[in-house]
């Protein structure tokens, strides 16, 4: 079956979007005349059998007789007159800043897989097996589904042979794959290896795992965790009328930019951040996919190694209706190319809209298109995500952490008293653990006022608020920093005598002793040891919890 055959029975079963078809079909003008009459014969006959309708049929039909531009020493794919609908990466033709492939030191070399010994042995002239479901890649790999279908390849999930021997409990895997059009082009080659390097240093809760990079015959692959779930973009269009509500959106928006925040912090820049780029889990885990292009800023190696021999924006590949200006106009990357693109993501998860219509930065400043405002958002909300969507750099807001001060649900209010503050420190020990103890003894504490100064309880409601939001969505501890029981907390440095907050804590408590209980009876002890020792650590005098506990420890 061909790459085409194969990509259309995945729309069939909707396993992959109307636009990546699109893409696959404006790919065959690539390919020899033969290869293109048979995908035509196989559209034929699928339409006439009824298995698709009119409209996909002539969109089609209209993708295969696009032309294809080739550019120079550089493979630029770029199909002429098919339209580039939402997250489509586009590769398009970039400006004349070739990158350069240095040698690598002999005393340098290391065992691993490089960029020169995947092309060695790769011919195009070579025949080469189309990939279908039940191929096996390295006597490994066994592909039992495709996921998805992008400009750069194929994504499959698989059965490592590997993990079955070991009899993990999770054996699939995702595998990337490199179309016929790009695996012989040494840039692209570059692109996905440099993706697996750079993915393996991310190690963040939210940026997918990557394993290995690798190639088996002619086939040039990447293999990384297997999400289950869906990608960002479809969520989106299931709210286009009116988009998220603002306590469903925080939770991802603040994921997706502690992802992103993680990779400027190892001077990385994803560069091609979108929709389809970020993943929703089915357990509602937030994953950011697809460091292909990612960019360093200046030397992405501390030994240096990788500091000159790469530059990925040299493919030119990029999603223009998320692409900041600078990154159209070719410049050096920035984390803030990054920002314009969350800022565009954001605005479209709480409107269903892109602020620009999904014009290019580049086209929307041309006609100076604003945004329309959002009418869930504050005033400072509003006005921290519009700096974010500034056209120019300079304008725009100067890191990750601005913008979620900005647009988070709290207000960037500087607060803290310095001359009580070593005072206030010393008894938040002590009174947070009488306090939290009220519940279960007749104890009296006695308490010390603390004034509290109007920015001061203006912090605590914002934070209370926030809290809310947390534990509405399941966020009782984790992710670290961005919690319910963080933001209660930080309440209570500011008054440790806060009812809410320790009411929150109890209820957190109570939270996780409940869930505790539910896996003891279903005869999971150690998921209902978990619980317990999670709870404990929000509430150490909780005697419910306390109760569980030594139930489990000696039962």
């Amino acid at each position: 079956m061909s790459r085409f055959e194969l990509a259309l029975k995945a729309f069939q079963q909707a396993q992959i979007a109307y636009e990546d078809l699109l893409a696959v079909a404006a790919a065959l003008s690539l390919e020899p005349e033969q290869v293109l009459d048979a995908a035509r014969q196989f559209l034929e006959n699928e339409y006439r059998s009824g298995k698709i309708g009119a409209d996909v049929y002539r969109g089609l039909q209209s993708a295969m007789q696009d032309e294809t531009r080739i550019a120079g020493d550089q493979t630029k794919i770029a199909p002429s007159r098919v339209s580039v609908q939402d997250d489509e990466t586009s590769v398009v033709s970039a400006p004349a800043k070739s990158a350069t492939i240095l040698p690598v030191s002999p005393a340098t070399q290391t065992p691993t897989l490089t960029t020169e010994s995947l092309l060695q042995g790769l011919d195009p002239s070579q025949p080469r097996a189309e990939l279908t479901v039940g191929s096996t890649l390295k006597s490994r790999f066994v592909l039992e589904e495709l996921l998805g279908v992008g400009g750069m390849g194929m994504v499959f999930k698989a059965t490592d042979l590997r993990k079955v021997e070991a009899s993990d409990k999770e054996p699939f895997v995702a595998l990337k794959v490199l179309n016929q059009d790009f695996q012989f082009n040494p840039m692209a080659l570059v692109a996905l290896q440099r993706e697996t390097k750079r993915a393996q240093t991310l190690s963040h809760p939210n940026i997918i795992k990557v394993y290995d990079f690798d190639r088996d015959g002619t086939h040039v692959f990447m293999s990384m965790e297997y999400l289950q779930g869906r990608p960002l973009s479809h969520l989106i269009r299931e709210h286009v009328d009116s988009g998220l509500p603002f306590k469903k959106a925080w939770p991802i928006i603040s994921a997706m930019a502690e992802a992103l925040a993680h990779a400027h912090k190892k001077n990385i820049v994803h560069s091609d951040f979108k929709p389809g780029n970020v993943f929703i889990g089915d357990d509602g885990e937030i994953r950011v996919l697809d460091f292909g292009i990612a960019c360093a800023i200046g030397r992405s190696e501390k030994d240096g190694h990788d500091a000159t021999i790469f530059n990925a924006r040299s493919l030119g590949a990029m999603t223009p209706a998320y692409a900041s200006l600078e990154q159209l106009q070719n410049s050096d990357p920035d984390p803030r190319d990054d920002i314009y693109a969350l800022a565009c993501i954001t605005y479209e998860l709480l409107s269903g809209k892109h602020p620009f219509g999904r014009l290019s930065a580049e086209k929307a400043m041309e006609v100076n298109l604003q945004p329309k405002p959002i009418a869930q958002l504050k005033r400072r909300q509003w006005k921290g995500l519009q700096k974010a969507l500034a056209f120019r750099q300079e304008d725009r807001s100067a890191n990750i952490d601005e913008f979620l001060t900005a647009i988070g649900p709290h207000t960037s209010v500087y607060y803290g008293l310095w001359s009580t503050a070593l005072f206030i420190a010393c008894l938040i020990g002590l009174n947070v653990y009488w306090t939290l103890s009220e519940k279960n003894t007749n104890t009296e504490v006695v308490k010390v006022a603390v004034e509290l100064s109007p920015e001061q309880n203006q912090k605590i409601r914002d934070l209370l608020e926030l809290a809310d939001i947390h534990f509405d969505v399941g966020y009782l501890t984790a992710p670290t920093g961005s919690n319910a029981f963080w933001a209660y907390q930080e309440v209570l440095k500011i008054d440790p005598y806060n009812k809410a907050a320790v009411d929150g804590i109890n209820k957190i408590a109570d939270t996780l002793e409940q869930q505790a209980w539910e896996f003891y009876e279903k005869n999971d002890r150690s998921e209902a040891l978990k619980k317990v020792q999670e709870g404990l650590e929000v509430n150490p005098v909780h005697k419910g919890l306390q109760s569980l506990r030594d139930k489990l420890r000696f039962n």
